[in-house]
């Protein structure tokens, strides 16, 4: 497995591979733009030259990028959904330019007009987006942790829109181990990983599963809670992720962690020595 972190852009795309490089990452995820706005992404063609530069030199692959946290597909406010459709759009446009592996997101939640309704309009939605970004680059949808009528809880929700989109190649999954644990499925022990990964077959399909989100759980197995945890810090524990990274139905994987990391700063090198020092 490769592993890697959520790294910070911030003074420029190349500065990603360079904080990748500081914490000893394989491979990274970044947002193109503010997640918290919706303001769209702006680097120059010479920073998408020099990011692509120090890339290729450092072997820092592959890259993920993050979607903002705003969007909601399935919203009936439909300045919020339009504008959704809007910022992934683009993203996927980012993600083609930068000869990343896709981009992740949350689709969003079914509260405000009830599942049908939601799920009728998140899978326009994410028909309109791939429509309209005519490159090769996949949305990777992302799991939830269930809570709020979040879109993702459960795979069949997953299973349903791919399903609904005519099981296009361009809608992938990234399965997160804090979320799949919240949600309520078992992923401490192999026995558990294989139960629930023949259920994530069943319904979606592992050729979909292209990502993992490596992030300890900081509340209990079936909470519903997204409460990211250091890596053995919280309750999947180390025993937990030993089985995860040596699972061989996920040992091939790129695995990101969007942890707190020990200095409160982020992924760093420390989440990741736990992690390979549990390779077998």
């Amino acid at each position: 497995m490769r592993f890697g972190g959520h790294v910070s852009i911030a003074g420029g795309l190349e500065r990603a591979i360079e904080r990748a490089q500081e914490i000893t990452a394989d491979c990274i995820q970044i947002f193109v733009a503010a997640p918290q706005r919706w303001l769209p992404a702006n680097h120059s063609e010479e920073a998408v030259a020099r990011f692509l530069e120090a890339r290729d030199a450092s072997g820092v692959t592959p890259v993920l990028l993050h979607g903002p946290y705003l969007i909601n597909l399935g919203s009936t406010d439909e300045l919020l959904r339009q504008r959704s459709i809007d910022a992934m759009v683009s993203q996927l446009e980012w993600a083609d330019r930068l000869g990343a592996m896709g981009v992740v997101f949350h689709v969003g939640s079914t509260a405000s007009g009830g599942r049908d309704a939601g799920m009728d309009l998140a899978a326009d939605g994410l028909r309109q987006i791939l429509d309209r970004a005519r490159g090769q680059a996949p949305l990777l949808l992302e799991t939830t942790a269930g809570g709020g009528n979040s879109i993702g809880g459960h795979f069949e929700d997953l299973g349903e829109l791919i399903d609904r989109l005519d099981r296009t190649p361009r809608l992938q999954v990234c399965l997160d181990t804090c979320h799949i644990f919240a949600a309520g499925y078992p992923c401490r022990t192999i026995t558990d990983l294989d139960q629930t990964l023949a259920d994530f077959d069943r319904v979606i399909g592992m050729d979909r599963l292209t990502a993992l989100h490596l992030n300890d759980s900081r509340d209990p197995f079936g909470s519903h809670r997204d409460r990211h945890a250091n890596i053995g810090e919280g309750a999947i524990g180390l025993d937990g992720f030993r089985s995860i990274v040596n699972h061989r139905q996920l040992c091939r994987l790129p695995g990101f962690l969007e942890v707190p990391g020990f200095d409160g700063n982020g992924p760093d090198a420390e989440n990741l020595r736990r992690l390979r020092a549990l390779v077998e």
